[in-house]
């Protein structure tokens, strides 16, 4: 489904990726992760069309999208989560669901201008839609609250119910259990498993490994802008490469 081939990206003399080959199969959830600092925000970001590759290219649905703008990149079916929470504050729960769908509408702005048919059945489709999603993430209760007055789990689930809500693919989560307690991340991850099951793929960036082994049907590791190791969470846990990444090479003759 999603296919990386050579992706480089250069900051001035900084190389925040480096020839990097990835491939995200259609209904997997595929874990990236590294240590801080090792490119992956970056990647995302090339995916999601935030920023674009200095060299190498990306296609989703055999599509090249490396040069696309995020809007369009989202109309074709990628939906992302972000490390720092970005969610409408001041919007309610409801209408950052509402707002969110508003690309997938057919309605006109004249439809809107004289309250059509068209333009009323569609606006109650989405209410319902976005409703649909409030149930499944557990959010129904604060439907009508700020957004932003929202506790950091709740704003963190509501997060990943706005992506869902464009109706993607593809979905791009970049660290979503970030400041959850094991619960709530268990509860995502079965939110994670959720939606596998329900024919989307997903590629999750993730510093918390219980998740990874709990959701990731394969993982690949980025080091210094670069794969450094790939294949299962059993796998990747026992890889020498992965274990000096994250803990550091040891002095001989060191205690």
């Amino acid at each position: 489904m999603l296919e990386l081939k050579q992706v480089s990206r250069l900051f001035g003399g900084l190389q925040a990726l480096q020839a990097v080959d990835m491939l995200v199969p259609a209904n997997r959830v595929v874990g990236l992760i590294g240590p801080n600092g090792a490119g992956k925000t970056t990647l995302i970001n090339n995916i999601s069309g935030l920023d674009h590759p200095s060299s190498g290219l990306i296609r989703f649905q055999q599509q090249e999208i490396h040069r696309l703008p995020p809007h369009r990149i989202t109309a074709l079916g990628i939906a992302r989560t972000y490390q720092n929470i970005r969610l409408f504050g001041e919007m309610t729960a409801l209408e950052n669901l509402l707002i969110s769908q508003h690309g997938r509408g057919r309605a006109t702005m004249l439809d809107a201008l004289v309250f059509s048919a068209r333009f009323r059945r569609e606006e109650r489709y989405l209410r319902e839609m976005a409703h649909h999603l409030l149930e499944r993430f557990g959010l129904t209760g604060v439907a009508h609250m700020r957004a932003g007055n929202l506790p950091y789990g709740d704003q963190r689930r509501l997060e990943m119910a706005r992506a869902l809500a464009t109706q993607p693919q593809l979905m791009l989560l970049d660290e979503p259990t970030a400041g959850m307690n094991p619960i709530e991340t268990e509860q995502l991850g079965e939110q994670i498993i959720r939606l596998r099951a329900d024919g989307l793929t997903v590629l999750v960036i993730e510093h918390d490994m219980s998740l990874i082994h709990q959701v990731c049907d394969e993982v690949y590791v980025l080091n210094f802008g670069q794969i450094i190791a790939h294949g299962t969470p059993d796998e990747i846990k026992n890889n020498p490469l992965v274990i000096e990444a994250y803990l550091g090479h040891e002095e001989a003759g060191g205690d």
